[in-house]
């Protein structure tokens, strides 16, 4: 397995905890958590596969916004 990260627009707890279940339920075979590093949250994704496409369109049908790092 391998980490991606994510540089994340995410600002509240209630938005991390919403999109950690959407990814959840569209990626079920990672695990999945956010960082709050200063002013940054930062999506970290431990998987096996190329899951950026998916990751992209879960945060955009949201109304976020996250760029791998």
């Amino acid at each position: 397995m391998h980490i991606e990260a994510y540089k994340t627009n995410v600002k509240t707890k209630k938005d991390a905890s919403l999109l950690v279940a959407l990814l959840q339920f569209v990626i079920s075979d990672c695990i999945i958590n956010f960082d709050e590093k200063g002013q940054e949250t930062i999506l970290k994704i431990e998987t096996n596969r190329d899951i950026k496409e998916m990751v992209y369109r879960v945060f955009s049908k949201q109304g976020f916004h996250c760029q791998i790092i």
